[in-house]
């Protein structure tokens, strides 16, 4: 999917739009086709969301219908989310036992969180099939979505308020000092730097010598923060699902193993962020500007 406003774009409106189509158009012919298997398709549909998410961030400043658009999309991820949430959750706790002698304490949990994963997975098939409504509905929309700003002035504050919120949101995990707000902190950080690599994918054609490099980084820094969310996730989960451990003593050092591991994801972070987010806000927008490229 070429998921970036290009210099042949008549005007920042009409590349606006374009992206968006293409985009919703992937979504809707992988899913008609019915030829990948669920699990994959869903993922595809999730993915094409957070992308449309990102393309309306970075015009919100200057796109009136925002709000119903962004919650149309954020509504549509959400439906499946329980799919993917129980995988993750395998997926993290194998990780973090591998090599210790307390696997079997867990195997109850595995095996409930596995069922749980079947489950949600049943239901791919007739949440793909309620999906190709909405996604037509946003693709017909997109057709005459509006901006009342153009050129530069149509991205620059978008991208200029994401790269300022993701750098509150570094500062505020560096601040925090207790676990749970760290967890919110972190949790906080990872959505703007996500949003902030969305935004750097779509400039990528416009400010070539600029973005190459940072969305490779950006993208590795999201990956950093994915992790440790999946394990606060986790976290979360060994609390409300105790019973299903057999062992009270194996689960405290479970949890110990994931403290350790989210502290360390974090450290790595925080030393990744640390030259990606230096810049103060009007510095950085200052450095995007791409001139006449754009009407």
């Amino acid at each position: 999917m070429p998921f970036r406003f290009k210099p042949s774009d008549e005007t920042v409106e009409a590349g606006f739009r374009r992206i968006a189509c293409e985009a919703l158009d992937e979504a809707l012919d992988l899913v008609r086709a019915g030829n990948q298997p669920p699990e994959r398709t869903v993922h595809e549909v999730r993915r094409t969301c957070k992308a449309m998410r990102g393309l309306l961030r970075l015009v919100r400043p200057a796109f009136p219908a925002y709000r119903t658009e962004n919650n149309a999309f954020r509504d549509l991820a959400a439906s499946f989310s329980r799919a993917r949430d129980s995988k993750v959750l395998v997926q993290t706790l194998d990780s973090l036992l591998e090599g210790q002698k307390d696997e079997p304490a867990f195997a109850a949990l595995r095996a409930r969180w596995i069922a749980e994963g079947e489950a949600a997975g049943e239901e791919s098939a007739a949440q793909l099939e309620a999906c190709v409504a909405p996604l037509l509905a946003a693709r017909v929309r997109a057709q005459t979505w509006m901006l009342t700003a153009h050129g530069e002035q149509a991205l620059l504050p978008g991208l200029r308020k994401t790269y300022r919120r993701a750098r509150h949101a570094k500062r505020a995990l560096e601040a925090a000092d207790d676990t749970p707000a760290a967890a919110l902190a972190s949790h906080e950080w990872r959505k703007q730097v996500k949003y902030h690599w969305q935004h750097m994918r779509l400039m990528r054609s416009l400010v070539p010598a600029m973005s190459k490099a940072r969305v490779a980084k950006i993208e590795r820094l999201g990956e950093l923060l994915g992790d440790r969310h999946d394990i606060d996730v986790l976290l979360a989960r060994l609390g409300s699902d105790a019973a299903h451990i057999s062992d009270p003593q194996a689960a405290a050092h479970l949890a110990a193993l994931a403290h350790n591991r989210a502290a360390a994801l974090v450290r790595k972070a925080e030393r990744r962020g640390e030259a990606l987010f230096a810049d103060k806000p009007s510095a950085f927008e200052a450095r995007w500007r791409f001139g006449t490229k754009l009407r």
